[in-house]
């Protein structure tokens, strides 16, 4: 008894001493036994659109992970896995002979329809559990539910859920959130059961980032630029849609364009043009050449001579685009409107280069434009540290010899549009605090700026180089660009490569929007003013559809041949189509006791779904359409009245009668 209880006591000293002092030697066993560390991973920020609409969020699928130290037939589990996952079986044969490792994945991201043929070939027991050594775990990756929409924009992720392109790679710090070590107890098994709490706390999910881009925009001018592809058989193309007084891109698109979902897209597929691809604008940095002209003293109704169409500088010849273009003398606004290289060479030379280069570079030409987006280019202006030559000053004039970025081209037609202020361009809606772009410095005054306007207007009219970029029932201004490519090869202006681009706006309307489209290297026409400028006028009306902008030009009645063509577009016409006019705004009637405005309903039938739509909007009106063609019942009638936010019941039929 005395023995017994010596060592009782012995024991239950030793045990008191464990309790209370405590061994180091078995508090590290017992941590190593029963405690893990186990990461949090943080959820990726998602990224929305201006309206909030999701671009890029966040969705679970399954990674199969094992322990080849655990897998009783390698060899065997290598040839069920292989039917399972469609992978070869001596690459996963390989990875299971890496006894030495307690972790390996086997593969990542395994889409469901795979995760069921486990039960198939046996890999998933009658139990539902894996066999042993396989486990699967759950990851979060990056989904876009919007597929190719603004996909170089937007970016890409790579497998471990990090940024590669795009806004994922620039805002990357903000997306990936925090994440964190903890500490858990394990089960006998050796599962996590009981987490820290209060180190749960500490993960923090990535921020949500809006972009300045408006999805469904966005969408329209895809659309656009991919039917402009197809019937012109360009290479690629790009479109910008700003904010010409915020600087806001609402829209930014490019092709060839990719699937951010898919991996393995090619690197040309993802290039943001209008930030990383430099060139040669062409005619479309006349209008730059005008305002610095303006600033310096000259005038719009100032004239020089064209020389009959052709000029000799320094033994090379510059003449103008078409041969039978042969101007005398002509204003400064004729240069705008007949894109005469010979008038702004002319003109570059008087200018001088001092001036015209201190133009350029208030304009933005030749550095960044201060977006901050990953890759952007600065463009390239010809060194001013020694006298550009005559037929240097005579190039840059008409848009040659000069590098630019689309972003930079745009941005300089916005200081047209708002009155001479340079704005900075921007993708980001919710910048952080001490992030927000400066204010925009004036470069031109609010004169020159109009004087530029009004020549822009010129363009679209039947005399200018641009008029397919019209848009009826608006004022439009812009310019063309038609620019010769140099060949890689040759390192000399190709003679069948070129460039085709159209920047403008729609005057006196608000918002005030800028849009840039650009073509390279369209095949048989060529010429931006039937290639770009038909572009331009397509984003143009998605614009003003999107925005509700109404109309502040007259529409003129359809002509007979239109009449014509019109029937003749149905098959089998039962009659043609009497052409109907229409007017650019309702007329208003006053006011209703509510105080909502009243409007004289206007007869609408006979008109297309885009006329009748154009008529509308602006307009709080709630629009049902239905069928297609032209209108043929219209609700309420023509001459009744009808009040902001009524209801307009349209019917259209592709057939007459």
């Amino acid at each position: 008894m005395i023995f017994a209880l010596t060592i009782a006591a012995g024991v239950a000293g030793r045990a008191a001493y464990i309790q209370v002092i405590g061994d180091p030697r078995l508090e590290s066993l017992s941590k190593r036994q029963f405690q893990s560390k186990v990461l949090v991973q943080a959820r990726r920020g998602i990224i929305l659109d201006r309206n909030g609409e999701p671009l890029a969020v966040n969705t679970e699928i399954a990674s199969l992970a094992a322990n080849p130290k655990k897998i009783p037939n390698r060899k065997l589990l290598a040839r069920l896995l292989s039917k399972a996952l469609g992978m070869p079986v001596a690459v996963l044969a390989e990875k299971l002979k890496e006894t030495k490792r307690d972790f390996i994945w086997i593969k990542r991201h395994i889409p469901d329809e795979q995760v069921e043929q486990f039960k198939k070939w046996g890999i998933t027991e009658s139990t539902g559990q894996l066999l042993p050594g396989l486990w699967l775990v759950k990851e979060n990756i990056r989904s876009y539910p919007h597929g190719e929409l603004a996909a170089q924009t937007i970016g890409t992720v790579n497998l471990d859920n990090e940024g590669t392109e795009g806004v994922e790679l620039w805002k990357n710090s903000r997306l990936e959130g925090k994440i964190v070590s903890m500490r858990a107890i394990r089960d006998a098994l050796g599962r996590p059961t009981l987490y820290d709490a209060s180190a749960v706390a500490d993960a923090k999910d990535g921020e949500a980032i809006s972009l300045t881009l408006d999805a469904s925009l966005q969408f329209s001018v895809e659309e656009a630029l991919k039917t402009a592809l197809e019937k012109t058989k360009a290479r690629a193309g790009s479109v910008i849609v700003m904010d010409a007084i915020h600087g806001d891109l609402l829209a930014v698109a490019n092709a060839p364009t990719f699937d951010p979902n898919k991996r393995g897209a090619p690197l040309e597929a993802k290039r943001n043009r209008v930030l990383t691809d430099g060139y040669e604008p062409g005619s479309i940095l006349k209008p730059v050449l005008l305002a610095t002209a303006l600033t310096n003293g000259w005038k719009i109704t100032d004239k020089i001579n064209g020389e009959n169409g052709s000029i000799k500088i320094q033994g090379r010849r510059i003449s103008e685009a078409e041969t039978h273009e042969k101007f005398e003398w002509i204003t400064l606004k004729k240069m705008i409107q007949v894109s005469s290289n010979v008038v702004a060479a002319k003109l570059a030379i008087k200018v001088g280069q001092d001036k015209f280069m201190a133009g350029l570079k208030n304009f933005g030409y030749g550095g960044k434009t201060g977006v901050g987006f990953p890759g952007e280019l600065g463009g390239w202006l010809p060194p001013s540290k020694k006298p550009w030559q005559p037929l240097t000053l005579a190039t840059v004039g008409f848009g040659q010899g000069i590098m630019v970025t689309p972003l930079q081209m745009v941005r300089a037609y916005a200081s047209f549009l708002n009155g001479g202020y340079l704005v900075e361009p921007k993708v980001i809606k919710n910048e952080i605090p001490g992030e927000e772009p400066p204010a925009p410095k004036r470069i031109i005054s609010a004169e020159v700026a109009a004087a530029v306007v009004e020549s822009l207007k010129t363009v679209v009219e039947d005399e200018g180089t641009g008029k397919k970029a019209k848009l009826e029932g608006y004022v439009v201004g812009g310019k063309t660009g038609t620019a010769q490519t140099v060949d890689p090869k040759t390192k000399r202006y190709s003679s069948s490569r070129y460039i085709s681009s159209f920047a403008g706006f729609a005057v006196g309307v608000e918002p005030k929007i800028v849009i840039l489209t650009v073509l390279d290297d369209p095949r048989g026409i060529y010429y931006a003013g039937e290639t770009a400028a038909p572009l331009f006028r397509d984003v143009l009306n998605a614009v003003v559809t999107r925005f509700g902008i109404p109309m502040n030009a007259p529409i003129p009645p359809p002509s007979a041949s239109t009449s014509i063509r019109l029937s003749q577009a149905h098959s089998q016409p039962k009659a043609a189509i009497t052409p109907v006019a229409f007017p650019s705004k309702l007329e208003l009637q006053g006011s209703a006791p509510n105080g909502k405005l009243v409007f004289k309903m206007p007869e609408l039938r006979g008109l297309t779904i885009r006329e009748v739509l154009q008529t509308l909007q602006g307009y709080a009106f709630e629009i049902d359409v239905n069928g297609s063609g032209w209108l043929k019942t219209q609700s309420p009638e023509a001459g009744a009245k009808v009040g902001e936010n009524d209801r307009i019941r349209l019917r259209f039929d592709s057939e007459t009668e």
